[in-house]
C-alpha cells in the first residue's frame, strides 16, 4: 500500500517562528493528486498526537461499520434475507429469532433504509405491548435506526 498520510508543515508567526504542522492525506484520482489537511494547524506535538489519536479512534469506528456490515451479511444469509423481501417478510423472520442478542444484532445489520421500512412497519401495524414488538419499541433509537 502506498504511503497515503503525509506531514505539512509550515513556518509559524510570531518572533520565534516556531514550527507548525498538520497531517495531511494524499487524495488520488485519475492522474491529478493532492494533500488534503485532515487536522488543523498544530503548535506541538502534543497537539498533533491528539488530532492523530482522534484519527484512529476514526478509523476503529469505521472498521467497527466493517465488521458489522460484512458479519451482517453473513448473517442475512443464514436467516434467509433477502433484498427483495418486504419490511414484514422481515420483520416475519426477525420476530421468530428466540434470542434476544441475535435478533438485535440481526436488525442492526440491516442496511439503515432497510431498518427504518421494518421500524415502521413494527411501530404501525404491530403490538408493540406485547412479544417481540414490545422489545423492538423499548430498544428501537428513532436517529440511529438501530436497536440499542
Amino acid at each position: 500500500m502506498d504511503k497515503i498520510f503525509e506531514l505539512i508543515t509550515q513556518r509559524g508567526k510570531g518572533d520565534a517562528k516556531k514550527p507548525e504542522a498538520r497531517i495531511g492525506i494524499r487524495a488520488k484520482q485519475s492522474s491529478f493528486e493532492t494533500i488534503c489537511a485532515v487536522t488543523p494547524l498544530c503548535d506541538s506535538y502534543q497537539a498533533l498526537e491528539s488530532e492523530a489519536q482522534a484519527i484512529r479512534q476514526d478509523l476503529e469506528n469505521v472498521l467497527r461499520e466493517a465488521r458489522e456490515l460484512f458479519e451482517g451479511a453473513s448473517r442475512k444469509d443464514s436467516l434467509g434475507l433477502r433484498p427483495d423481501m418486504k419490511a414484514e417478510e422481515i420483520w416475519s423472520i426477525l420476530s421468530s429469532l428466540h434470542d434476544e442478542g441475535e435478533f438485535v444484532e440481526s436488525f442492526n445489520a440491516l442496511e439503515q433504509d432497510r431498518r427504518k421500512e421494518v421500524a415502521e412497519h413494527v411501530l404501525t401495524h404491530c403490538n408493540v405491548f406485547a412479544g417481540k414488538a414490545a422489545v423492538f419499541s423499548s430498544r428501537y433509537d428513532d436517529i440511529s435506526a438501530r436497536l440499542v
